[in-house]
């Protein structure tokens, strides 16, 4: 399998990060996600962090290989694009671009829902401090990547981002912007490009990526098709795109994974073995036929891209599950605010907020009673 060519940092800083619900024990490099019919492997460490590998098994049909891999690259707010300079010079200006790599990563339960946080904050030369965690959305067949980013200094500075991402394998492709034209990715390398918020690639795995609603802030302004099986979307600095002084914004990417037809061994007559049409006939007549093998409850041989897609029309629902309400995500909001009620939150996040609930309970009273101390020596 190929892979796109990707701008990498040659470093990465660390911190911590704690996000959702009760954590396991992180294994010191990447997580599978195990959520039958479908499982994920969110890869960490060895400079990486993102959606590796994903799979289907239903016990009628198994496939794997839906993803090659995906990283996130910041730009920074003096990053020169391959338009306006040379690739030449790009290793010139290792200053200007930082991946976000992960040393080690904690898998959780929230919910219905598992999430992948990294353990490390990365921080760029230019002032932002960047966290990240992937969570896979019940029922398994979705996972959202978000990558937090919050302006430390005291000024606004240029978002600037690229998101790659490959595919397992790709027989065709299709975007969003022409969505009943498949294109032939076995004869030339597909094509993207703006106003296309999302891509969908035809393999053993049918799949999905989303980036975005129109008309959203932090949206990407470009995106690509490299290879037969890779694509990208990225936010060029000089698009004026910034993020004011100590603010948090998000930016969200979804991959999504289709469930595959079912595949029906037919057995053959064995070599030089004849059937006799009388003895058939005959066996048909005594014994039952035989059963037509067992189809899952959701075939999507009626499904086209667009309508497996069209979920990605409107940013609420389980796309929003687990969002900070506090945080806008640039890419998809204003569309619509988080879905904050009913998330299944697991019992650390209750006990958390019960705790929270008890101290906020407790400092008022003690306030009352001090203020009430204070009125009574004043009497």
């Amino acid at each position: 399998m190929r892979r796109s060519s990707r701008i990498l940092s040659t470093a990465a800083l660390t911190g911590a990060l704690a996000l959702v619900a009760a954590p396991a024990l992180a294994n010191g490099s990447g997580q599978t996600v195990d959520m039958p019919p479908w499982e994920w492997y969110i890869a960490a460490g060895g400079g990486e962090w993102g959606v590796d590998e994903g799979s289907f098994d239903d016990s009628i049909t198994s496939q794997g290989d839906a993803w090659d891999g995906s990283d996130m690259v910041f730009l920074g707010p003096d990053y020169l694009g391959i338009s306006s300079a040379s690739e030449a010079l790009e290793p010139a200006i290792p200053a200007d671009y930082v991946l976000f790599a992960c040393g080690t990563s904690t898998l959780s339960v929230s919910g219905a829902d598992e999430v992948v946080a990294c353990n490390e904050t990365v921080t760029t030369p230019w002032g932002l401090s960047i966290t990240s965690d992937v969570r896979v959305l019940a029922p398994g067949d979705l996972a959202r990547i978000t990558f937090f980013v919050t302006n430390t200094t005291s000024s606004a500075v240029a978002l600037g981002y690229e998101y790659d991402w490959n595919y397992g394998e790709s027989t065709g492709h299709v975007r969003s912007s022409v969505p009943d034209v498949e294109q032939d990715t076995t004869i030339y390398e597909g094509f993207l490009a703006n106003p296309d918020v999302w891509s969908y690639n035809f393999s053993d795995i049918n799949a999905g990526v989303a980036w975005g609603i129109l008309g959203q802030p932090l949206l990407g302004t470009s995106s690509n098709h490299s290879g037969y099986d890779g694509g990208s979307v990225e936010l060029l600095p000089s698009a004026g795109r910034t993020i004011a002084a100590g603010d948090t914004i998000a930016l969200a990417f979804f991959h999504k994974m289709q469930e595959p037809e079912p595949v029906v061994e037919v057995s053959e007559p064995a070599a030089g073995e004849t059937v006799d049409p009388a003895a058939s006939s005959v066996e048909a007549t005594d014994e039952p036929a035989t059963m037509p093998v067992p189809q899952p409850a959701s075939s999507h041989l009626a499904e086209t891209p667009a309508s497996f897609m069209a979920e990605f029309s409107s940013f609420d629902g389980r796309l929003t599950r687990g969002l900070p309400a506090d945080v806008t995500v640039g890419n998809w909001q204003p569309a619509a605010a988080p879905e904050l009620a009913d998330t299944g939150a697991g019992i650390d996040e209750n006990l958390l907020m019960g705790g929270l609930a008890a101290a906020l309970l407790g400092a008022g009273a003690a306030l009352l009673i001090a203020r009430r101390v204070a009125g009574a020596a004043r009497r």
